[in-house]
């Protein structure tokens, strides 16, 4: 989404000055004049090589937004005005793009408009499940509190995804390392005893043969295998950055044996400490289903929840229609049945969040434990078949000799 430099004019008649999210020039006049400002120049930010690295500071990162909701939630438990606590954070920090941002907030909030309606104009920043909390939170009263719990929020979500960015690293590295010693001992080492070979006029048989061929095929090509290795890094490069990238890997990823059960797992955190966390915010339960429908990672996770927020509406009880489209683990669906039966809905489904939490833990540390030593031994024995090859070739080749 392209950001906008706008000048305008606000009831007082002071001239105010700033940078927003919008669509286009059109509807960042109409969000101005909601706004009870009056537009007199909108001029588009363009982003140029020269500001290459600005355009991609644009909009804070998520860690920065966690912690300006961190700040301001301890500024309000201080009984600290909103708008004046958003001039402390403004005046605090040191990041370009954080400082831009609660600038603007800081010039929304001043003129009577509320927190909600400042950070709906910074989506990228704000998910919808931020901003409808923070509106609930407003006319309850309690939105220092609510802060507080969107902030412990998004520090799980970012530990949990640390976790299995992590569990998966370690393999990664294996394989890619594997993959380098391979090209470098097909192109280099092995040519050498080929040439050897050829020019005592002994030809590789067996195994040995399989090798001098691979690494003729491998040498013969290096320059097409290096740009596909490239390719291959600059698309996980793409993916890591692409949302519905992300979405069609993890639908591929949820068939395979054994990784449908942890992603059914992650599931159910996400759902249930989301829910939790808008329940205890005040949001019904519809909005919440909608919300938590945004958030799911993959296409066929948000039908379903689609499909209970459809039942939940027609009027079925929350785990009725979760049972009917088996979306959460059978024991899971107990939990929470029994927290909706007592009328604690939420506090059951943090619980549900948790111990799902630890049993993800200990699935990612499982297969990290098995894929570890697997990539290794499989390595392993590729290198201890290269090297019986070039023994026996060395072998017939000394033989000869003699």
């Amino acid at each position: 989404m392209p950001n906008f430099r706008y000048r305008a004019i606000d009831l007082s008649g002071q001239m105010l000055e700033g940078v927003l999210q919008a669509n286009s020039s059109a509807l960042m006049a109409a969000e101005l004049e909601r706004r009870s400002l009056l537009p007199v120049d909108i001029e588009e930010v363009k982003r140029t090589g020269a500001g290459l690295s600005l355009s991609f500071q644009s909009t804070p990162s998520y860690d920065d937004v966690t912690a300006f909701t961190e700040d301001l939630a301890a500024l309000l438990s201080a009984s600290v005005a909103l708008d004046r606590a958003l001039q402390i954070i403004h005046q605090s920090t040191k990041r370009h793009a954080l400082s831009n941002m609660t600038r603007s907030l800081w010039e929304v909030v001043s003129k009577g408009h509320s927190f909600a309606e400042a950070i709906a104009a910074y989506p990228a920043a704000f998910p919808q499940t931020y901003i409808k909390m923070v509106e609930v939170a407003e006319v309850a009263g309690n939105l220092d509190v609510t802060l507080q719990v969107i902030a412990q929020e998004r520090r799980r979500g970012r530990e949990l995804r640390q976790r299995l960015t992590s569990a998966l690293a370690y393999p990664a590295f294996l394989v890619l390392a594997a993959a380098g010693v391979m090209f470098f001992v097909l192109t280099v080492v092995i040519p050498e005893f080929d040439k050897a070979l050829v020019g005592m006029g002994q030809a590789a048989n067996g195994p040995t043969s399989v090798v001098f061929a691979l690494s003729r095929a491998t040498a013969a090509n290096s320059t097409l295998i290096s740009a596909m290795g490239a390719a291959a890094l600059c698309s996980i490069l793409f993916i890591s950055r692409s949302k519905i990238a992300k979405t069609i890997i993890v639908s591929l990823i949820g068939h395979l044996p054994g990784f449908d059960t942890l992603l059914m797992q992650e599931r159910a955190v996400v759902f249930c400490s989301t829910f939790a966390m808008l329940n205890k915010s005040g949001v019904d339960l519809p909005t919440s289903l909608r919300l938590i429908r945004g958030l799911m990672r993959d296409g066929h996770s948000a039908e379903l929840v689609a499909d209970v927020l459809a039942r939940v509406r027609d009027g079925s009880q929350l785990t009725d229609a979760l049972s009917r489209v088996a979306f959460l683990p059978p024991y899971g669906l107990q939990m929470l049945r029994v927290g909706e039966t007592t009328g604690d809905t939420g506090k059951a489904a943090l619980r549900v969040a948790t111990y799902y939490e630890t049993r993800l833990d200990r699935s990612i540390a499982r297969a990290t434990a098995i894929i570890g030593p697997l990539v290794l031994l499989t390595v392993s024995a590729l290198i201890a078949w290269i090297i019986v090859s070039v023994i026996t070739a060395l072998l017939s080749l000394n033989e000869l000799l003699l």
